[in-house]
């Protein structure tokens, strides 16, 4: 499984372990794994389940400091916007213009989401 770091696996690994759905539920794994980004998992405060519902709570969530989101560059707002689109189908997500501003890393993150969302990497704990 790809990771951008040990940092990136160790925030993963910490997720599943707070969210026992993501070990079992294949679009939460695949939420948690983008979210585990160590420059994401920064932005989210480590704490992206906000009212249990996603591990993109923090990304909506409106009585949040708006920096959270303001503090990302483009790229990765683009790879949030591709995990909110894998996990949930939201329609705010363009895979042209993310092509664009994705570099190696984040094309390799975006990649190994698609293979767990597609059950191809799915983990136990």
């Amino acid at each position: 499984m790809y990771f951008v770091s040990q940092k990136h696996a160790d925030n993963f690994y910490q997720l599943l372990r707070r969210y026992p759905v993501g070990q079992r539920d294949r679009e939460y794994q695949t939420g948690f794994y983008i979210v585990a980004h160590p420059e994401i998992f920064h932005h989210c405060n480590g704490n992206p389940v906000s009212d249990g519902d996603s591990p993109f709570d923090w990304y909506f969530d409106e009585s949040s400091d708006s920096s959270c989101r303001a503090g990302l560059s483009s790229g990765f707002l683009a790879l949030v916007r591709a995990g909110i689109n894998l996990f949930n189908n939201h329609e705010d997500f363009s895979l042209y213009l993310s092509l664009g501003t994705w570099g190696d890393e984040l094309f390799k993150v975006f990649i190994q989401a698609c293979e767990i969302r597609r059950g191809r990497q799915l983990l136990s704990i």
